[in-house]
C-alpha cells in the first residue's frame, strides 16, 4: 500500500512556466544578462524563508516565481559568486500580472578567499609528516542591483520583451 503526503504551504512556487496564468496567482520574472551563469538564490525577507535555490545555472534566460497577490521583500544573490552586497527589492504582485525586475552584477572590488589542503611530506620543520597548505586566491565581488519594472500581463517566458535564448 502507497501513502502519498502532500504538503501543501508558503506563498510562491519553483521556476514556472505553464501555458496560463494560474487563478489567483502573480509572477514576478527575474533576468540578468548572463542568466545561464548564475546560481540564484531568492529569499523572502518578511517570512526568512528561502523562495528559490538551486545550484545550478537556470535553463532559461528568466527566472519565473508564482507569488499569491501581496508585498514582498525579496532579496536577490548567487551562490557561484562572492556577493558583497546582495539585491533587495519590495515587490507588489498583483493577480494575473507578472513584474519583471532586472538583474545586474555591479563590480564592488576583489575578495580573497583561502582554501586549504592536508597531505604527507616533508614539512617545515624538516621531517616528514602531514602538512597543511592554506592558499589564498583573489576572486572579483559583486553587488546585486535590483530595478523594478512596470507589470505586465501574463505570457509565456519566450513571449516577454526581455526573453533572449540562452547562447549555444
Amino acid at each position: 500500500m502507497a501513502t502519498v503526503i502532500m504538503v501543501a504551504g508558503g506563498c510562491s512556487s519553483p521556476d514556472v512556466n505553464s501555458s496560463t496564468a494560474q487563478h489567483g496567482m502573480g509572477y514576478v520574472d527575474f533576468y540578468a544578462d548572463d542568466a545561464d551563469n548564475l546560481y540564484w538564490d531568492v529569499t523572502d525577507l518578511k517570512t526568512n524563508k528561502k523562495v528559490y535555490f538551486e545550484f545550478d545555472p537556470l535553463e532559461e534566460p528568466i527566472l519565473r516565481l508564482a507569488f499569491k497577490p501581496g508585498t514582498y521583500q525579496l532579496r536577490v544573490t548567487f551562490s557561484n559568486h562572492i556577493i558583497d552586497t546582495p539585491g533587495t527589492a519590495e515587490v507588489d504582485v498583483s493577480e494575473g500580472m507578472i513584474t519583471p525586475v532586472t538583474v545586474t552584477l555591479l563590480p564592488a572590488g576583489t575578495a580573497l578567499f583561502k582554501t586549504k589542503t592536508t597531505g604527507w611530506g616533508s614539512t617545515y620543520y624538516g621531517v616528514y609528516g602531514r602538512r597543511t597548505m592554506i592558499t589564498d586566491h583573489p576572486s572579483p565581488s559583486y553587488e546585486v542591483a535590483l530595478e523594478l519594472r512596470s507589470p505586465l500581463p501574463w505570457q509565456p517566458k519566450a513571449q516577454m520583451p526581455y526573453f533572449h535564448p540562452p547562447a549555444e
